[in-house]
């Protein structure tokens, strides 16, 4: 199958995102980037369940092992105890202040590895993709980088979600861009922001106003009637065999759905 569509998942961490739209979005390709190889070994892992519980085959995704910015290369990877916040970006020297008892249970570095850097200019040229119909990145500090890394095809992305720092003074990273700068930055492309929201685990945690989501989309462009909508607590039950009853019902019934579809077609 052809696809015109496409969804690119940066900093795909453990693929339930990238997955669960590649799931909801057949006539859509997702391309996921993961820089920690350990996380690739993970999402396909992950992508076996999927598939073994559904019935199905998910050929519409594909995560690539390399770090995503705004210049090609080598680069650092800063990987933390807890693998969510693993970053390109050195930690913060304010992070006791402003991310009280963080430091050591979440963001302490573990581990330090080189790696591969692209842009998505580059990919999207050597691909031949001429758009990208939904952007969604979470790379720890790194995002505006990854945004700014498309160069002028920055106006052929349709929809997307980034992460930014309040400001630099309560930032877990060195360098993290804020909602000011990510403002200025889109003001010059054809971009526009349309929602500016807490992020969920963050304020469940009391950190109300360190990080935010930035939602924005195509002022020319449209997304094709995407469905973005997924329930991450269900993948996140099925990543640690720890499904209900109800789960493994429901995908039962989708398992026995697809394989009689599947005995009909080869009629």
């Amino acid at each position: 199958m052809s696809y015109n569509k496409y969804i690119f998942d940066v900093g795909a961490n453990n693929g339930i995102d990238g997955l669960a739209m590649a799931i909801n979005n057949h006539d859509c390709y997702v391309h996921a980037f993961e820089p920690n190889l350990k996380l690739c070994n993970k999402i396909k892992k992950l992508k076996i369940k999927l598939e073994k519980r559904k019935g199905i085959k998910i050929k519409n995704y594909k995560i690539h092992n390399l770090a995503v910015s705004n210049k090609k290369g080598v680069s650092t990877l800063n990987i933390s105890i807890n693998d969510t916040v693993s970053s390109l970006n050195k930690l913060s020297k304010n992070l006791d202040r402003h991310w009280p008892g963080y430091k050591e249970t979440v963001f302490k570095i573990k581990q330090k590895v080189k790696v591969k850097t692209i842009t998505l200019f580059d990919f999207m040229k050597e691909k031949k993709i001429s758009h990208i119909n939904y952007l969604h990145i979470d790379t720890q500090g790194h995002d505006l980088k990854v945004l700014e890394g498309l160069k002028n095809k920055i106006n052929y992305v349709y929809l997307g979600k980034l992460e930014a720092s309040i400001s630099k003074k309560v930032s877990a990273y060195l360098n993290n861009h804020t909602i000011k700068e990510v403002k200025e930055k889109l003001k010059k492309t054809n971009l526009k922001i349309y929602k500016i929201s807490k992020i969920d685990h963050l304020s469940k945690a009391g950190i109300l106003n360190n990080e935010v989501d930035i939602f924005y989309k195509n002022k020319i462009k449209k997304n094709h009637n995407l469905n973005l909508n997924y329930n991450t607590r269900y993948y996140r039950r099925i990543l640690g065999d720890r499904t209900y009853i109800k789960d493994d019902i429901v995908d039962f019934l989708f398992y026995f759905i697809n394989k009689i579809f599947l005995i009909w077609q080869r009629k």
